[in-house]
């Protein structure tokens, strides 16, 4: 026994399944064992360590989290070992070579192809030379695999990465770790800085040393892109966030900025240290602006009639501007706005997008023509193992206008990848709500190109819906950081039920998406309603928590032995799979899991599609609760907020609530405390990006 584990020994005899370096194989003496190695054998003795398993279809079999090999002793399981292993040997001539060398066989064969060739009938040089460089290549596939658990092991490092470092550094993996952990990070997908620290711990590594600092300077870099939005950093608040992990002294860090420019990691300009490629897709989407902005362009034959004054002044500016920028809240007619700007150009080629697959419906639905998502609209293709978009400068979109929606959404790097593919001549309309979320990657575009005042703008504020409702009604209160409205209108879409304690809230969402939506309002659970919460764990109300409840209420199918979904579960895909047709945000359901071949099949919505993808290593999350960041962009007929004070002053701000209410199609609740309400709308400060668009445009 080894904490708490096992201890299981045998001479594996056949393998069911291997794959991704996972195995399902069977022992002599029956015994079915599963887990990760790299390169199974047939005829190997192996010393398992983990426990015993029941499995309700496969009865028996034991889980190993470690293992070590060892060749086989026995004459028959040596005979054994070489039929399975190598080419050329049959029962015949194993016999030959077992009779000839006995337990020296496998020692000899691999050591001394010569002596076998002229000692052993059948066998030729070429031959016993092919044999043994089989036998010196399993040793050591043995070895590596054995070297990598020493210096991984007990690391975060999980299997998938663990199947990339052999893949892409095969036998030399163990030597490049060593010299240097913190290469993992560019070189493997899912190892950060925190991780590569992990293992450099493991093995010893020298903490005060110039590849650590570099490494955490870029992982500080890359974290206050993602975690907090920024393109770039002020130097002095650099030194001080890398120094919080790092433990060394400034001028360390700022001894490695320089050599980092060097080999061009980053860029240092005018007290602002930025990531390389955050820095050359910031100027370009400056360049190109400035570019498109200033060109002239034959004026449009816009159509006034009927038109509110702010839209009049949007339209006339859209139809004289090289690039024109429309902002609004909920209900005052940007839709009906952007219809008159395409109209107002009857004989060009048009194209609308929007950076998800529900706002692109969205656009569809309201505009009457196609919309694509940014990425379609780019035509991702696979180049050397990575997508890349072939829409470029030197094959750009074919459009002479385009109208983008939905641009609080999108990054920086999105948006230079989408106007580097906007060729010169075309006009452009950017339509977005600065009153909402910023976008989850770095930069605040629309915001900033609005500020800059370099680009022509029109923010539409009369509500223009005779009857709007409270849902809209209320989203401008919000905006105007006013508190809601309850029941002054004869609109019966916003409601908000007063619950205190955090399992009184979780009980009242899940009755209200299980049992009263469908019976009141015949509502779809699945489909037609949302909840959304601002915290992804931790508490009772975040989305890992709501998940959990809503899949064992709303899902009554059995769960499979080891998999988190279930068949029928609502799931959001979290990563862009371009090669899949699907991007981070689809929201789909899950139609089969297969076991046996270790796949989930999900059909994703907006537009319909069904994708087949790996049961354990995929990028899929439950969706019955997500967060207002991820549906943004989207909307459905019913949405469900908490509001609870445990979420905190930092992410319950008032473009939080404005955004998730705007979400709202038909129907919007509010489960909680009505008191924290005008608390959350009465918080407007917007956490500052790090940014220099405004002043790259002016």
């Amino acid at each position: 026994m080894r904490d708490g584990h096992e201890q299981l020994q045998g001479v594996l005899s056949s393998i069911k399944f291997h794959q991704a370096n996972f195995l399902i194989g069977v022992l002599e003496d029956g015994t079915t064992v599963k887990g990760n190695m790299l390169s199974p054998q047939v005829g190997l003795e192996y010393t398992f360590h983990g426990r015993r398993e029941r499995h309700p279809r496969w009865g028996e079999q034991f889980a190993f989290a470690d293992y070590r090999a060892s060749y086989p002793t026995d004459l028959d399981a040596v005979r054994s070992y070489l039929m399975e292993n190598c080419k050329w040997i049959g029962p015949e001539i194993s016999k030959r070579l077992v009779n000839t060398y006995g337990k020296e066989t496998l020692a000899i064969c691999k050591e001394h192809p010569d002596r076998v060739a002229s000692e052993i009938p059948g066998i030729t040089l070429r031959r016993a030379q092919e044999i043994a460089a089989m036998l010196r290549n399993n040793e050591a596939n043995e070895k590596l695999q054995l070297a990598l658990k020493d210096l991984i092991g007990g690391t975060k490092v999980n299997r998938r990465a663990a199947n990339q470092i052999l893949e892409k550094w095969g036998q030399d993996a163990p030597t490049r770790i060593r010299e240097n952990p913190y290469a993992l990070i560019e070189a493997i997908d899912g190892i950060g800085f925190l991780t590569a620290d992990e293992v450099a711990r493991k093995i010893g590594y020298d903490f005060s040393g110039a590849p650590r600092i570099r490494a955490g300077t870029i992982h500080t870099l890359k974290e206050q892109a993602f975690g907090q939005g920024h393109t770039c950093l002020p130097t002095a608040k650099l030194l001080a966030e890398a120094g919080k992990i790092l433990a060394v002294a400034p001028e360390r860090i700022v001894g490695e900025i320089g050599p980092l420019e060097k080999d061009g990691l980053v860029v240092a300009v005018d007290g602002f240290v930025y990531l390389k490629s955050y820095h050359d897709d910031e100027k370009l989407v400056a360049e190109k602006l400035k570019v498109l902005a200033r060109q002239t362009l034959p004026p449009g034959k816009p159509d006034f009639e009927g038109l509110a004054d702010d839209q009049k002044e949007a339209l006339s500016k859209a139809v004289t501007s090289g690039v024109f920028i429309l902002t609004g809240a909920p209900g005052t007619g940007k839709t009906y706005t952007i219809k008159r700007i395409i109209t107002s150009f009857p004989e060009v080629r048009v194209a609308l997008a929007a950076p998800t697959g529900k706002a692109a419906k969205r656009v569809y639905e309201q505009s009457g023509r196609l919309a694509l998502t940014i990425h379609k609209l780019l035509e991702p293709q696979k180049l050397g193992g990575s997508f890349v978009f072939t829409r470029d400068a030197e094959n750009p979109i074919e459009a002479d206008l385009i109208v983008l929606d939905e641009v609080s959404m999108v990054d920086t790097p999105l948006m230079a990848r989408f106007l580097d593919a906007v060729a010169p001549g075309t006009r452009l309309v950017l339509v977005g709500d600065t009153y909402q979320l910023p976008s989850v990657g770095p930069g605040n575009i629309l915001k900033d190109l609005i500020a800059s005042g370099a680009i022509p703008s029109t923010e539409l504020t009369i509500i223009k819906r005779q009857d709007e409702g409270l849902i809209i009604r209320n989203c401008h209160r919000i905006k105007n950081g006013e508190d809601i409205e309850l029941g002054n209108s004869t609109a019966c879409d916003f409601f908000v039920l007063k619950r205190d304690g955090d399992e009184e809230i979780r009980e009242t969402i899940l009755e209200l998406v299980s049992r009263r939506f469908p019976e009141s309002y015949q509502a779809d659970p699945l489909r037609e309603v949302q909840v959304i919460t601002p915290l992804r764990e931790k508490t009772a109300l975040s989305c890992k928590a709501l998940n959990e409840e809503f899949q064992r209420r709303i899902n009554p199918r059995p769960k499979l032995d080891g998999v988190r979904f279930k068949v029928g579960d609502k799931v959001i895909q979290t990563k862009n799979q371009y090669d899949l047709d699907i991007i981070n945000g689809d929201i789909g359901y899950v139609l089969d899991l297969d076991k046996t071949g270790r796949t989930i099949t999900v059909t994703f919505e907006n537009p319909e599609r069904v994708v087949e993808l790996p049961l354990y290593e995929n990028d899929l999350d439950l969706a019955y609760a997500i967060t207002c960041h991820k549906f943004q962009g989207s909307e459905a007929r019913i949405i469900v907020v908490p509001i609870h004070r445990s979420f905190g002053p930092l992410i319950m701000q008032r473009n939080w609530i404005y955004t998730a209410v705007s979400r709202a199609r038909e129907v919007c609740v509010l489960v909680g405390q009505r008191e924290e309400v005008p608390q959350i709308i009465r918080r407007n400060h917007q956490q500052c990006r790090f940014t220099r668009l405004q002043e790259l445009l002016r």
